[in-house]
């Protein structure tokens, strides 16, 4: 069954992939990544506040660290399966910009999270692991970010973008206390992922909505 027709579609123009908000989203999860960056740039033991949330992680770790790993490993064939839906739908309406997006966000989410890794070098007290910032959280936002903004430029009606906002919102909180029940995050590890996957896919998404613009000027 076709989604009813929204105003502007009945109007024959077409919602751009960039939101309105797009930039402001943009500079201020930058500047609160960068602000991590900084904090943590590095370190290998937890600063004030880290180590202060730290305690309820350890308490929270004693009843749910099952529970977090469970949910972590769900992560990757999530992330999949929302590329996939976000692809569909972008296909569905023939928005080939939407399509770009919902196949370049969370690789390049990725490969962000990967080159931060090694730039910052972040580690937890006693292991060589690279934890600066999560690339569970950074790969997630990515997805459920790319899915809702796909959503947005289709004639889906207002309820079941609100449905989806809430379930990816929802989605994202639960794969941040896994990591953090886990005890293999510390909480600003968590926050610089979500940053970046949030930098890389509404940046993505304003750079093809200019692209896009810029073409069809040229016409």
């Amino acid at each position: 069954m076709p989604f009813p027709e929204r105003r502007d579609a009945q109007a024959g123009s077409k919602p751009r992939l960039a939101p309105p908000w797009a930039l402001v989203v943009v500079v201020g999860a930058f500047s609160a990544g960068m602000v991590i960056t900084i904090l943590v740039w590095h370190s290998v033991r937890p600063d004030p506040f880290d180590a202060w949330v730290m305690r309820g992680q350890e308490a929270g770790a004693a009843y749910a660290r099952r529970s977090g790993r469970i949910v972590s490993s769900a992560v990757a064939p999530g992330v999949i399966g929302a590329m996939l839906a976000s692809t569909a739908l972008a296909w569905r309406v023939g928005r080939w910009d939407a399509i770009i997006l919902a196949l370049i966000a969370v690789p390049g989410a990725l490969g962000v999270e990967i080159v931060l890794k090694q730039l910052v070098h972040r580690q937890r007290p006693g292991g060589p692991d690279l934890v600066y910032p999560s690339g569970h959280l950074a790969v997630a936002s990515a997805a459920c970010l790319t899915l809702v903004l796909v959503l947005r430029v289709t004639t889906a009606p207002s309820r079941t973008r609100v449905a989806v906002v809430s379930l990816v919102v929802g989605a994202v909180l639960v794969i941040a206390a896994a990591r953090l029940v886990e005890t293999v995050h510390f909480l600003t590890d968590v926050l610089g992922g979500a940053a970046t996957g949030i930098v890389v896919t509404v940046g993505a998404a304003l750079a093809i909505t200019a692209l896009a613009a810029a073409s069809q000027a040229g016409h």
